[in-house]
């Protein structure tokens, strides 16, 4: 009897269990979508420009993400080298580093020309020698690849055979799902669009979406109902100031369907949506982006110092809204700023200028030693959106101030040496901080190269002494003059009637006269030496009088003069810096007057 209830007891049991798991819902609990594993998808990325104002380490940091996100395979949009040399041993150099961070991925990688990579014939044919076609097109699972060559020609553009290769590989390839094109300028983008009209005609009414580069900042538009990106930078040059204006470093993950490719941008600490920078405010964030809506005026006082100037401030609205300028002008090394807080309002289109006072507390000020330590106006502008934050961006710009030097008439006697031994290096003007850069990337203050100057006159010669403090003199006689270290000076024998003369000097071979090159009436007359010292190069340079006295007569009053030294910190740096004491006279940043000097006896 016992053994029935228990068997009794373990019927009723299971009945009741099966009862209990036949009440429940045995599906799976997963929404309804498909796997996202379509035969025809896949998923690669793409890396933008990595030079053009290099920033170390940020390429390989984004090689390293790339293994961890394992794409099936990496684009580029170009510009992976300096490039813009001629020389072997540099472009070898600059190819073998890139080459060898390529090969920490994990997976294949697309080589794309960029106008660094392939700046001059000689840099194409390298490209050919070591990584084969400098455009090409290739499919996959059934997506058309075409990788252009926007440096073909020069400043720019695609050229004939080009043009006829991928209106060929379009035409044998109708039947793809999607194209995508790969190209470094964005070409897409210019008024002439030098030869890329004849590519958007061929590609016709087919589905295919435009990936560029080059400028490094974002953009992303529909073009022809088709999406066009410019991409932002992967280590190339820039000011990072915030992903809202289009500046950050970033991978872009393309996921391809059948209809089409997803695209995201990743930072190396995020994922970014594609519409980061609407096309509707791209026009108006450039404003801001450049800076161009806040201009200084520069200031040449009539003395050496000062306890009182006044310079003009230019706001102007280029953008299609309102604009809003704030910003206050703290006290400056003892220097106090009128009016001290700036807040206008700006319509479109409207230009406003003001003027800034700016005066000592306490003695006067010397130029000279300002100039060391410039001061700068900064302002934030801005404007406001419906639907998404607002934009704002700071500009800071500097205000460039310089005196009517004293040009002595002396009788001391000067040896052309390229020794200071009878120059008074104490009276020498010192330059710490220039106010004109070229490719100013590399230099990073006057620990890493400055300069100092002293001028006068006798009956025969205008003299100037230079000397350049630079621990890394990169100066080898016979070695290319592009790779050298090397003195500027500009004259200008007469400023009312501007007709500059340009020297370039640079160290000779031992034991001989330095290298000048010229443009203007050449080097007869000229005496000049060059030679290294413990701290970096010195310069003495002796130009004519009689040139001077050929433009203003004997009775001369003035001239003009400018310095500059370029420097090289690296040996395979292609575009090294040039440090200009006051801008180059054929630049925008040019003001009258500047390196005036006026003859103290005549």
């Amino acid at each position: 009897m016992k053994i029935i209830k228990n068997v009794l007891a373990l019927f009723i049991s299971v009945v009741l269990l099966f009862t209990e798991v036949n009440s429940q819902d045995l599906r799976i609990p997963v929404s309804e979508k498909q796997m996202n594993n379509a035969e025809s998808t896949f998923r690669f990325a793409i890396v933008s420009d990595r030079t053009g104002g290099m920033r170390g380490g940020i390429f390989e940091q984004a090689v390293a993400k790339l293994n961890i996100l394992q794409p099936e395979f990496v684009v580029s949009i170009g510009d992976l080298i300096d490039g813009y040399t001629e020389d072997p041993e540099v472009w070898n150099a600059q190819w073998d580093e890139f080459d060898s961070i390529i090969e920490r991925l994990d997976m294949p990688f697309y080589y794309i020309a960029g106008n660094h990579d392939t700046s001059n014939e000689l840099l194409i044919e390298v490209w050919r020698e070591r990584h084969g076609r400098d455009y090409y097109h290739f499919r996959y699972k059934n997506v058309l690849f075409l990788a252009l060559n926007t440096d073909a020609i020069k400043n720019g553009g695609l050229g004939e055979d080009q043009i006829t290769y991928f209106e060929k590989v379009l035409k044998e390839n109708e039947d793809v799902d999607w194209t995508l094109l790969f190209i470094h300028r964005p070409l897409w983008s210019y008024g002439e669009r030098a030869g890329y009209e004849e590519i958007e005609k061929a590609l016709g009414d087919r589905n295919y979406t435009l990936f560029s580069g080059h400028h490094h900042h974002y953009r992303y538009k529909l073009q022809n109902g088709m999406e066009h990106f410019t991409l932002a930078t992967t280590g190339g040059g820039s000011w990072m100031r915030n992903k809202e204006v289009g500046e950050f470093d970033h991978i872009t993950w393309v996921t391809m369907k059948e209809d089409g490719p997803v695209v995201a941008h990743i930072e190396l600490s995020g994922i970014l949506e594609k519409d980061i920078v609407p096309e509707e405010d791209y026009a108006d964030i450039q404003v801001l982006r450049r800076g161009g809506w806040i201009k200084t005026h520069p200031v040449v006082h009539n003395e050496a110092s000062f306890s009182e100037i006044e310079f003009p401030l230019t706001l102007e609205n280029a953008t299609e809204r309102e604009l809003t300028v704030r910003g206050e002008l703290p006290l400056f090394n003892g220097i106090a700023f009128y009016p001290k807080m700036v807040e206008e309002i700006l319509q479109p289109s409207e230009k406003r200028k003001l003027t800034i006072s700016a005066k000592s507390e306490a003695e006067a000020v010397s130029i000279a030693e300002l100039n060391n330590d410039p001061f700068s106006v900064e302002l934030s502008a801005g404007f406001e959106r419906s639907g998404r934050s607002d934009i704002k961006l700071s500009a800071s710009k500097e205000v460039l101030v310089d005196w009517i030097h004293s040009l002595e008439q002396r009788s001391d006697k000067i040896s052309i040496d390229g020794k200071l031994d009878d120059w008074d290096e104490e009276r020498m003007l010192k330059v710490d901080q220039p106010q004109y850069f070229r490719e100013g990337w590399d230099w990073k203050g006057k620990e890493d190269g400055r300069l100092a100057f002293s001028t006068f006159h006798d009956n025969n010669f205008l003299y100037i002494a230079v000397k350049f403090y630079d621990e890394n003199i990169i100066a080898e006689p016979g070695a290319p003059q592009s790779r050298q270290d090397k003195f500027y000076i500009h004259i200008d024998p007469d400023p009312e009637k501007p007709v500059s003369e340009y020297y370039e000097i640079l160290l000779g071979k031992e034991d001989k006269e330095p290298v000048i090159r010229t443009e203007g009436s050449g080097t007869k007359g000229i005496i000049a030496a060059v030679s290294k010292s413990e701290s970096g190069q010195i310069l003495e340079f002796a130009y004519p009088v009689s040139q001077i006295v050929k433009t203003q007569g004997r009775d001369w009053k003035q001239v003009r003069i400018n310095i500059g030294v370029m420097d090289h910190d690296r040996p395979e740096n292609t575009k090294p810096s040039e440090l200009w004491w006051r801008p180059v006279w054929s630049s925008e940043q040019n003001y009258e007057r500047s390196g005036i000097f006026v003859r103290n006896s005549f």
